[in-house]
């Protein structure tokens, strides 16, 4: 029967689009919904395969969503022919994050239509933690309300099933700033420095200098004072640039990076037009999945 269906399918000229999107759904096993668009009616396969996206290795995704986790509780995935991306800020919007993964990640990338998945992270992230070493991931989207999220290894095969949630709209583009001075070290490197300023103080400043960066942390109990020159950082800069950040927002940044991968910082100073101090921008990457993040700098006021 559903050969039959393709041959008339195939043999229908353009001007029995209709009919044919028709008896294209009935062979697929879908369901048809009639809709109007400028008095056409217009018919749509609901239950048909939006997307369907593989990846050998869930471990890199699992990875993604743990430090997505540590700074947004919901978001929204767009999903579309070139990849997956998201842009979010968390819930006091002090800081913001980018994070996307190109079709070349994946060993089956399949996207019928561009498509928009919000969920909350905190339950994906649930979900991931049930991710087993050598498994491969599916996700699907068939247009239903659900995300399905297969784990796949051997002959075994785990389905769960996420619903999806209305997320309020965040930014649609990272900020744009002339950054002054770009401070690259290891992921090790910067969380050693985060614990060590934890000792004294939820705020770090951050001075990137000639050949060197600074770190320091004022509490009432003690100070710390960190420098790196050479060897374990790579300081490129314009001119001197520091600003006081949240160290707890750093740490929540950080926390998901890859202790032998590298992280950048890009610091910006305040110029005559605008004198404020500016985001810091924290990149690094999880496999293929690339991360921007932007943090609010602690402004003092009288």
């Amino acid at each position: 029967m559903l050969e039959t269906y393709k041959k008339v399918i195939s043999e229908l000229s353009l001007k029995d689009g209709a009919f044919r999107a028709i008896l294209d759904c009935f062979a697929r096993k879908v369901f048809i919904l009639p809709s109007f668009n400028d008095g056409e009616n217009v018919f749509k396969c609901v239950g048909d395969c939006i997307f369907e996206i593989i990846l050998d290795d869930a471990k890199v995704w699992k990875k993604c969503i743990d430090a997505i986790v540590n700074l947004v509780k919901e978001g929204a995935f767009e999903v579309d022919k070139d990849g997956i991306r998201l842009m979010a800020m968390d819930p006091s919007q002090i800081s913001m994050l980018s994070f996307t993964m190109q079709k070349s990640a994946f060993s089956k990338y399949e996207v019928s239509e561009k498509a928009k998945i919000g969920l909350n992270m905190e339950n994906f992230g649930k979900v991931m933690g049930r991710m087993r070493v050598k498994e491969k991931m599916v996700l699907k989207y068939d247009g239903k309300g659900k995300l399905d999220v297969t784990f796949i290894a051997d002959k075994n095969t785990r389905e769960f099933k996420l619903p999806l949630i209305d997320v309020a709209p965040g930014p649609s583009k990272a900020l744009q700033i002339d950054y002054t001075a770009t401070v690259k070290l290891k992921g090790s490197v910067m969380k050693e420095i985060l614990k060590d300023a934890a000792l004294v103080s939820p705020h770090v400043l951050l001075v990137a200098d000639q050949g060197r960066f600074k770190v320091e942390a004022t509490g009432d109990s003690a100070d710390v004072d960190l420098e790196f020159q050479g060897g374990e950082v790579d300081v490129q800069l314009k001119k001197t640039t520091s600003a006081v950040f949240s160290r707890e927002y750093l740490d929540d940044i950080t926390r998901g990076c890859d202790e032998d991968g590298d992280v950048t910082l890009h610091l910006g100073a305040p110029t005559q037009t605008d004198p404020r101090p500016k985001p810091l921008k924290v990149e690094y990457k999880l496999g293929d999945g690339a991360f921007t993040f932007f943090l609010a700098p602690r402004i003092e006021t009288d």
